[in-house]
């Protein structure tokens, strides 16, 4: 019983936090900043946050907290280009202000459910490119960005 009531909160907590987040990460779509985004080995062009999340494949990890590397609150989104390229977008705290309640969110999540991070890290992507994919049709050729 104890162990059902932690799952059914952990899920209601993670779904809260997730729900959350995609809202601020939708902030970011069309950061003059980040976007357009150019592939220097195809030249395709990713003019929003979702096209590049619609148009391209997650790479392993494809989420990754890298605010001690860079010395400031910082997150890198890594994805395969249809060419087979490598691209990153950064994500700092200049442009999305609440990064660091994030990955502080998700550190809590993965404490509080015994789950590795990046357990939680690709949930969080996978249930996020869900929503993009459902929300702006990207699997049907009409996207809307």
């Amino acid at each position: 019983m104890v162990d059902e009531t932690k799952s059914r909160d952990f899920e209601r907590t993670r779904d809260q936090v997730f729900s959350a987040f995609f809202q601020k990460f939708s902030i970011i779509n069309n950061s003059r900043n980040l976007f357009p985004k150019k592939c220097r080995t195809c030249g395709k062009k990713y003019e929003s946050l979702y096209q590049y999340l619609c148009d391209t494949e997650a790479k392993g990890q494809s989420m990754e907290d890298v605010g001690e590397i860079m010395g400031k609150s910082s997150t890198m989104i890594y994805r395969n280009c249809s060419c087979g390229n490598t691209l990153v977008v950064t994500v700092t705290d200049q442009i999305l202000p609440s990064i660091a309640d994030f990955w502080r969110e998700l550190r809590h999540l993965a404490k509080f459910s015994e789950t590795p991070l990046n357990e939680i890290v690709a949930s969080f992507v996978e249930e996020w490119e869900n929503q993009i994919h459902k929300q702006y049709s990207c699997l049907t050729g009409h996207k809307r960005f």
